[in-house]
């Protein structure tokens, strides 16, 4: 999650809206990402913030709504 919001924040072909969604994960990850734990709090804001970074991605690749990574997508709708 830190690596890709980094590389989102420093690419300049990026969009302004989907930095601003980059940054929002890499702010609520720094304190933590170097360590072999975190609290359950600041993990649990950080996928939050995480999935609004592949929701703005989705609009940038057309609309194709797919589950966040991690998440079950047996429960997804097939099309």
């Amino acid at each position: 999650m830190y690596i890709l919001a980094a590389e989102i924040v420093s690419s300049e072909a990026a969009p302004g809206d989907l930095k601003r969604a980059a940054r929002r994960v890499a702010r609520a990850l720094e304190d933590v990402v170097d360590k072999p734990i975190a609290e359950a709090l600041v993990l649990a804001r950080a996928r939050a913030r995480f999935s609004e970074l592949v929701a703005a991605l989705g609009e940038i690749e057309g609309g194709a709504k797919r589950p966040p990574p991690g998440r079950d997508n047996r429960t997804a709708r097939r099309r």
